[in-house]
This record gives C-alpha cells, sequence and structure tokens, in this order.
C-alpha cells in the first residue's frame, strides 16, 4: 500500500494489513479490500474520528486507489495538509478537531467533500464519496480531440 503526504511520514506496513500515515495534522489507515483486511482495519480504527468511503456512483460498489488530500480550511496556504494514496475503499483517521475540504482524485476524476470533526466525537464522521462509472473504467474523456476530428476527416 502506498501513502504519500505533503510532509514526513513513517510508515507502517504489515502483510494483509492496511496501511497507516501520520504527521503532526493526523493519522489515516486505508484498506479493506477483503476480509482479512477489513478485520484488521476494524481493529486499527479505534480512536478514528473521520471515516471515508469510496464508490461508484450509481452502482453503489466500493472502490480503491484513490489519491486523497485532506485539507484543513482556513490554514494558511493549506498547512497541516495530508496527502493518503487510499488502496482500499475505506480509510479511518484520527485528526485534530476541524473543518476540512477532502480532494480525492481516481483516474482523472476529481470529486470534493468538506467535513466538519468536532471536538470528543464519539463517532468517526463519515464521508461517502462518489466517483462516476467511467472513473472506475478509466475512460472519462471519451469525446475526441479537435487533432482526432481532423484525423478521421483526411482520406
Amino acid at each position: 500500500m502506498k501513502i504519500a503526504p505533503l510532509v514526513a511520514v513513517p510508515l507502517v506496513l504489515a502483510a494483509a494489513l492496511p496501511a497507516l500515515a501520520a504527521t503532526a495534522s493526523g493519522t489515516f489507515t486505508c484498506g479493506g479490500i477483503g476480509a482479512d483486511q477489513r478485520r484488521a482495519l476494524a481493529e486499527r480504527s479505534e480512536g478514528a474520528n473521520l471515516a471515508l468511503e469510496f464508490f461508484v456512483a450509481h452502482h453503489g460498489d466500493f472502490v480503491g486507489g484513490a489519491e486523497v488530500s485532506l485539507v484543513p480550511l482556513g490554514a494558511a496556504g493549506g498547512s497541516g495538509a495530508l496527502h493518503v494514496a487510499a488502496d482500499g475503499p475505506i480509510c479511518y483517521g484520527r485528526v485534530p478537531p476541524g473543518r476540512y475540504r477532502i480532494e480525492a482524485s481516481l483516474n482523472g476524476s476529481t470529486r470534493t467533500a468538506r467535513a466538519t470533526v468536532p471536538v470528543g466525537a464519539s463517532a468517526p464522521v463519515r464521508v461517502a464519496i462518489a466517483f462516476p462509472e467511467a472513473a472506475v473504467r478509466g475512460d472519462l474523456d471519451v469525446r475526441p480531440t479537435p487533432e482526432e476530428k481532423q484525423e478521421a476527416r483526411t482520406p
């Protein structure tokens, strides 16, 4: 599992376990592919105050592989931003209370959401992010470019 934060990140990797990214701005654990990973993810998510889920719009199928940025709102220049490669469809985070902009990208499709994490949250704030089916298939832009149109007209 890959994790690429903006600031220094110690990695904790173990076979069949979700990855954990830790920074001064919080920690994230992502995974959820297969029963073993879901069990390990549940064990490591204790104390999480933010949960992200990625799925295919109009189908509900979970999807992994999103690149995620969590940016505290009101932070100067995006200071404290956390970047995670979500190899699984579910991420649990422990972040400081506050308001966040969440950007998730998959195969060129970017979706945004906002979340407010309260002080002393008793359960994770859940954010579901839906990607279009085309993003999952990897064929987002099916319209021909002007050059492709001209090439098609040329015998």
